[in-house]
């Protein structure tokens, strides 16, 4: 089951846009076994803990639910002070990279060598998907274009994008070497957010299941309404 619904990600390569399951998958091949992935709420937690596997205990590192938006590149930065002979990248989307990127000074100052994916698309991804699924529309969750590369070089950190998924193996190769010289490097993540996670169409089940049945008849009434009229 695990190893189908993985393949059912790398079907297709995307031309135009990052594939979760083909960068997750070049992630995977490209860091160590003791590396330590730190994640963001929403979407970057979603889509790390349904395709990227952890070989060891304590490598993952993560918010619950959707506590600390901005907790990202933080707590990869003290992740990294911890344990300075390993790899550690952080995984954030552009939301939360607006709340706590410049955070990335601390990683310069101290020369530590960290990594931060930034999922780019312009949304508060999970918050996005889940108004999409149940209201029919997003305006609420769209966030402003997000100069990525002008942060990183305040930052003093390498600049890298990946546009598709053609781009994605070499891009953290690159980036990888970097980190070996203590620079620090943020990359641009051309992310593709059309296909939702299991935990994602979960939440939407969860959120439902906790409304008395009078409550989640007018909710899926007033749905109904919106996605036939909208």
């Amino acid at each position: 089951m695990q190893l189908a619904y993985k393949q059912s990600w790398l079907k297709k390569v995307n031309e135009h846009f990052v594939s979760p399951g083909f960068f997750f998958n070049a992630l995977r091949n490209a860091l160590n076994d003791d590396a330590i992935v730190v994640t963001d709420v929403g979407n970057p937690t979603y889509y790390t803990s349904e395709l990227f596997p952890v070989h060891k205990p304590g490598q993952f590192i993560c918010p619950t639910d959707f506590n600390c938006m901005g907790y990202g590149v933080p707590a990869t930065i003290a992740a990294k002070f911890m344990n300075k002979s390993k790899q550690v990248i952080g995984i954030v989307d552009g939301g939360a990279f607006i709340m706590s990127g410049l955070e990335l000074v601390t990683a310069f100052t101290y020369k530590l060598g960290v990594i931060i994916f930034v999922f780019h698309n312009s949304e508060l991804g999970a918050i996005s998907q889940f108004q999409e699924s149940t209201i029919n529309h997003k305006d609420e969750s769209i966030i402003s274009e997000i100069d990525v590369k002008g942060v990183t070089e305040a930052v003093h950190a390498q600049h890298i994008q990946i546009l598709n998924d053609i781009d994605t193996s070499g891009a953290i190769k690159e980036a990888l070497m970097h980190t070996k010289q203590g620079e620090n490097v943020v990359i641009d993540v051309n992310i593709d957010y059309s296909r939702k996670t299991y935990l994602a169409q979960g939440k939407v089940k969860t959120n439902m299941s906790r409304f008395p049945v009078i409550e989640k008849i007018r909710m899926l009434i007033k749905a109904g309404k919106r996605h036939i009229v909208e």
